[in-house]
Order: C-alpha cells, then structure tokens, then sequence
C-alpha cells in the first residue's frame, strides 16, 4: 500500500516534469529572441529552473496532497511554492555563472509552467469527478484515468451505489452532490439536478446535467438508471413539493430530504433522511421542547380528538416522545 501510494506521488512528478520540459523547450529553445542561448547555455537555464521549482515544491509538499479531492488550498499553495521558486531562480541566475535571459523570458517560463500543472491537476479532477457517468464523455474520462493513474471505474463499490437525481441545483443541492462526487466510501451517486431554474436548466453543474421538470421524464430517469429522489430545496413551496412528492411517489421511486441545517438536523449539520410526517404535512412540525410539559404528560391518560387526521397524528407522535402512559 505504502509503495502504491508513493508510486501514485512519482507519476505527478513526472507528468509535471514533461510539462516542464515543453514549456522549457519552448522558451528556452524554440524561442529565440534577441537573448538567444547556446546549447549549453539553454541546458543551464533548464536544469537551474526545474531544481528551483521542484524544490521548493518537494518542500512545500505539494506532492503530498491528494488532487483529485483537491480544493481551492491545493491551488493556492502550487501558487505560493512556483512563486518562491521564481524569486530562488531569479537570485541564482544573477549570481550563479550562466549564460543570461531576460527578466521577462524567465517570468514566462515560469508562468507557463505554472500554467501547464494547474491545467493538469483541474483535467485530472474533472476527469475523476465525471468519469462514473454512463455517457460517451464519461467513458472516455474512465479510459483517460485507467490509463494515465490506474484508477478504475466501476468497481464494487461504484456498481452498489445508490443512482439518485437531486431536485433543486442550487447552494444546497450542489453542495450535497459535490460532497458525493468526492467521497469513495458514499451510499450514493447523484446522476442528474432537476430545477426550474431558466439560467441553470440545459447547463452542467459538476458535470452533471440540469434538467427542467418536463425535460426530467420517467424515460429519461431510467436511462440514467436513477432510483431514487432527493429534496435539496428548503425553500420550496409548500403545494409544489407536495405536488413533486406525490408525481415522483407515484412513480414508483423512492424519496428521501437533504436536510438544510436551521430546518432539521442536529448540531447544524445536514443529513439525509427518508421522508416523515413532517414531509407530508409540508410545514414545519411542531417541536415541545419546554420540560415542564414534557413532565405535565408524562405518566398521564391523554385523550386526542381526531387522532387520525394529518394535525392529530403528529400530536400523538410528539405526545409519544413524554412517556405518557396511555394515548387515547
């Protein structure tokens, strides 16, 4: 495990290395200028600027991080560390006995192979993120990342995953689906976003496509082998998610809640959780937390009137939570 790792860290390297060796090639050699290098003298410059920048990245540990969960902090330090190593390079060239280039022809080579391993690293993370679609794309990204990292798709675990689409592509939804893109160990795998949204339906959202209720059919949820739907707009109006729930419900699939952190979910965090009472009442429920009536109830005769309707039933459940001793 320990040399599959470290192998995985060497492969960046060396993809990092050919980008390196282009654009040094380019600038350094293909481009003349009116400070053209001898052989020698280009071979110089190219050894002094790859020890500067895989250097200062080796010690900046940038090939210690893991891309394809990378975040906006992966960037931000490859950022930082190409930089530095601009400055060390700069430093050595004026001191160092080397042939000479300009301060502009150096900055160049630099950038444009700062650009061609932030360009490698956002391939690299769109490819795995989208890799698990059953489309054309998806299977080329798959055959792209079998190739050049060994990773394969559609292993036990991505086969047993649970296909769902999200109902609502926006803070919420997105979040829910991006945190399943990047995690291995996820029950589910979202396939698809349905939203009314004019500005977002027919676009890709973390290359999955948005649909509009009409677009978002029965066929088409088959095609992409969705199972189940999940709620991620905690904004929704009361009559349109019942009418939702009550289209998809009969349908055939099943229906679970992304929970928004103010609504449900304790301690602020969100979950998802099948739908309750709460979800076919479409209102907020109605939560005793005061303990004095929690301890009026408990060990008592309560006797409910319409006990059986929508209003009655969520009192008999909440009057269940105080011990009482019988529910009439």
């Amino acid at each position: 495990m320990k040399y599959k790792k470290r192998n995985v860290r060497w492969m960046l390297v060396v993809y990092d290395l050919l980008v390196y060796e282009l654009s040094a090639v380019l600038l350094l050699g293909l481009y003349g200028g009116n400070d053209k290098l001898s052989i020698s003298g280009m071979m110089q410059q190219m050894v002094l600027a790859l020890l500067c920048v895989f250097s200062i990245r080796l010690i900046g540990n940038v090939y210690g991080q893991i891309w394809r969960y990378g975040g906006i902090q992966c960037y931000i330090r490859l950022l930082y560390t190409d930089a530095i190593a601009f400055f060390v390079y700069l430093i050595l060239e004026l001191i160092l006995p080397v042939e000479k280039i300009t301060f502009a022809r150096m900055l160049c080579l630099i950038s444009i192979n700062l650009l061609g391993a932030l360009a490698l690293r956002m391939m690299y993370r769109y490819a795995y993120k989208c890799s698990n679609q059953e489309t054309k794309q998806g299977r080329f990204l798959a055959s792209l990342l079998y190739t050049f990292d060994r990773v394969k798709k559609g292993n036990d675990k991505e086969v047993q995953k649970i296909k769902i689409a999200i109902i609502g592509a926006g803070r919420v939804g997105v979040s829910f689906a991006e945190d399943l893109l990047n995690s291995d160990e996820a029950a589910y795998i979202p396939r698809c976003f349905i939203d009314i949204n004019e500005n977002k339906v027919g676009r890709e959202i973390q290359g999955l496509p948005v649909w509009s209720e009409d677009e978002a059919t029965f066929r088409k949820l088959n095609e992409y082998e969705v199972q189940e739907i999940v709620f991620a707009i905690p904004s929704m109006d009361a009559e349109k998610k019942k009418t939702l729930y009550e289209y998809y419900k009969n349908a055939g699939y099943k229906l679970k809640v992304y929970d928004y952190p103010t609504v449900y979910a304790a301690g602020g965090k969100r979950h998802l959780r099948e739908f309750d009472i709460e979800e076919l009442l479409f209102r907020k429920p109605l939560v005793v937390s005061d303990e004095h009536t929690n301890e009026y109830y408990k060990r008592k005769v309560v006797l409910i009137t319409g006990g059986g309707g929508s209003i009655g039933s969520e009192l008999c459940r909440q009057l269940a939570k105080m011990q009482p001793k019988q529910i009439v």
